[in-house]
């Protein structure tokens, strides 16, 4: 079952982190109101839709939406009458800044959601310039209202993949990855072990990182 915390909470989040953003790298002030964030099935406002998806226990994504008119002026490169054809090549920059914005506050926010579901794993930021026709998974909205127009913050979130075989299948990856870090860790040390005996390193030392060795190389051929 959605927990409406969950959206309200993490949304609060993210869009404090995206302001965070703009004022740091741009020197934009924005006033955010956290009182009233809007929910509903996800469908972005505007035709520029920046996001990132994350996968795990859940899934869902994070993303902005905006006018490319808001985007430019973002930039300082907006100026009225401009066309389509006109801001097209200026997508390279203010799509950048928008991936950077992405990447540095959903690394803000995203902690604070392992903490309730366990690892996830973010990927790299997606930008659409036109429509997108996305699926109805819940969500949650806030507006940061700048000089240039709106941007809204939205967190979707999939519960989906909470349930016990989804948690099973994430399980058994953290168990994979765990074991190939162990088979990497064993290796580490038996270098340690071979550069130890020739640098005289007390015998009672090496002695017992070759039990832990002998150990960990153990439990991995049983598990």
């Amino acid at each position: 079952m959605m927990d409406p915390e969950i959206l309200a909470g993490q949304t609060t989040r993210f869009a404090g982190a995206v302001r965070d953003c703009f004022r740091d790298m741009l020197g934009l002030e924005i006033v955010l109101d956290t009182l009233d964030p809007c929910r509903g099935t996800f469908s972005p406002r505007h035709r520029l839709v920046s996001m990132i998806h994350f996968t795990g226990a859940v899934q869902g994504d994070f993303v902005l939406d905006m006018d490319e008119s808001t985007a430019a002026g973002l930039i300082g490169a907006w100026s009225e009458g401009m066309t389509e054809s006109d801001l097209r090549p200026l997508r390279p920059e203010f799509g950048g800044l928008l991936k950077e914005v992405l990447n540095t506050a959903v690394g803000k926010a995203i902690p604070i959601l392992e903490e309730k579901f366990g690892r996830l794993t973010y990927h790299p930021p997606v930008i659409v310039y036109g429509e997108l026709d996305s699926p109805e998974f819940p969500s949650s909205t806030l507006t940061l209202p700048c000089g240039v127009g709106d941007i809204d913050c939205s967190f979707v979130l999939d519960m989906a993949g909470s349930d016990a075989s989804g948690l099973l299948s994430q399980a058994m990856v953290d168990l994979h990855r765990a074991r190939e870090e162990m088979s990497i860790c064993c290796k580490v040390l038996e270098d340690l072990i071979d550069g130890s005996r020739r640098n005289l390193v007390s015998p009672g030392l090496v002695a017992e990182a070759e039990r832990v060795l002998a150990e960990t190389r153990t439990m991995l051929a049983m598990a």
